[in-house]
């Protein structure tokens, strides 16, 4: 081969030239995709229960959907992963699958065997799994000043809407910090002084913080449109509502109690060596923190 590359050295300058050619022009006209469709038959189900520590969530919820998802068809194996608060479980079925039958199949089981979880049990979610569904970013948010349920508020209703507006992006619900709901702390001897119970107070703001539709109304020549809003804009003013009169006399929420812009409240607590973990994962640290996605880190099985 040397002799001949010696004995004919145009000749393989020439044919270099052609194979430098023909690669440049593959190399153009080969088609290029970001995001190339790859159909993977793999279904993810993601079941949340706030506090609960690795091990009873292995025991108590992934185990159980385990056995029940054995009654699925062309499955190949299962794999899960049990974390704190978090149970991950992934479905592989055998090649040539169809995907939506496969995850519409993971799905049923699911909702069928949701009644065995421990109450308190978030419903599941069932994914299928692509290419452009996997994660690539984690956004963590974090602030001094802010509690849980104002960086919670922040991350669902700002942060995630600008993230959203990226071109193909798909951003999930918040995950951590606190619900927003305002909360009415009534004391039971105010009640009791002004005989009206519970659900007095209950129904009188139901009944008071309404959108009612007022129509319209003419007055000469022009057309007014009214507006009907009783909404109440702020939790202070929930206490200046009336919830009984008599008279001349109302008795107003202040009367037997307080209004506050507050968080869902907090229903469980778990405590792991005589540490106390607050119901959300992961933990909160000193200050508020929301997390838009998952640690990942914890227990890993493979179930045949």
């Amino acid at each position: 081969m040397p002799r001949f590359a010696l004995r004919y050295p145009f000749f393989i300058i020439m044919i270099s030239l052609m194979v430098l050619l023909i690669g440049v022009v593959n190399i153009i006209s080969m088609p290029v995709d970001l995001f190339p469709s790859i159909d993977i038959p793999v279904v993810v189900v993601a079941t949340f229960y706030s506090g609960m520590p690795p091990q009873q969530i292995e025991a108590d919820i992934t185990d159980t959907f385990e056995r029940f998802f054995t009654l699925g068809a062309n499955i190949d194996h299962i794999e899960s992963r049990s974390l704190s608060g978090v149970s991950l479980i992934k479905i592989y079925f055998l090649p040539g699958t169809d995907a939506n039958s496969a995850l519409s199949n993971i799905s049923n089981l699911a909702m069928a065997d949701l009644r065995r979880l421990p109450s308190g049990t978030l419903p599941p979610v069932v994914l299928g799994m692509t290419a452009s569904s996997q994660p690539i970013c984690l956004v963590t948010l974090k602030g001094q000043g802010l509690n849980e349920t104002q960086l919670k508020d922040l991350a669902q209703f700002q942060v995630r809407n600008q993230i959203a507006n990226v071109p193909g992006a798909s951003v999930p619900q918040p995950y951590g910090g606190r619900y927003r709901q305002i909360q009415i702390y009534v004391d039971p001897l105010k009640l009791e002084a002004h005989n009206m119970s519970l659900m007095d107070v209950v129904d009188s703001v139901n009944q008071s913080n309404l959108i009612l539709p007022a129509g319209d109304v003419r007055i000469g020549t022009k057309d007014y449109n009214l507006y009907a809003n009783s909404q109440i804009p702020s939790a202070q003013q929930i206490n200046s509502l009336p919830l009984r009169s008599s008279g001349n006399a109302s008795v107003l929420v202040a009367d037997v109690g307080h209004a506050q812009d507050s968080g869902a409240i907090q229903t469980n607590i778990v405590r792991i060596d005589g540490q106390l973990l607050k119901s959300h994962y992961p933990p909160i640290p000193t200050e508020g923190t929301a997390y838009m996605g998952h640690n990942l880190v914890g227990w890993k099985r493979e179930l045949r």
